[in-house]
């Protein structure tokens, strides 16, 4: 191949990437992503979202746009949704900044 080619080339694969590379990197590594007691959800689910930074407003509209904002869960990074559908499930898993979707557990009752 000629030089020129092989440029053309190159530029369209730094393209195609930039373009789609998060999308591409989240959908491989979605798996790992949510948690496996929410795998066979067949109904609304309330969730902790775990990022590894601290979230801005961008965010967090993100999120919300997947469940109902439900506060931080501890920390700041820490995100809980509720009524996240299995299909938003799904999607969240495949957002390639959250580290985690993980199920909300009960809490533990305190000893008197």
């Amino acid at each position: 191949m000629s030089a020129p080619i092989i440029r053309l080339l190159t530029g369209a694969f730094l393209i195609i990437v930039i373009l789609f590379g998060q999308a591409l990197y989240g959908a491989a590594t979605s798996g790992t992503r949510l948690d496996p007691a929410l795998r066979g959800a067949t109904g609304p689910s309330s969730v902790v979202v775990v990022l590894d930074f601290t979230p801005e407003r961008f965010h967090n509209e993100r999120l919300a746009a997947y469940g109902v904002f439900a506060g931080r869960d501890g920390a700041v990074g820490r995100i809980r949704l509720r009524n996240v559908s299995p299909d938003d499930l799904a999607a969240l898993s495949r957002l390639a900044w959250v580290s985690r979707v993980e199920a909300v557990r009960p809490p533990v009752p305190r000893a008197p």
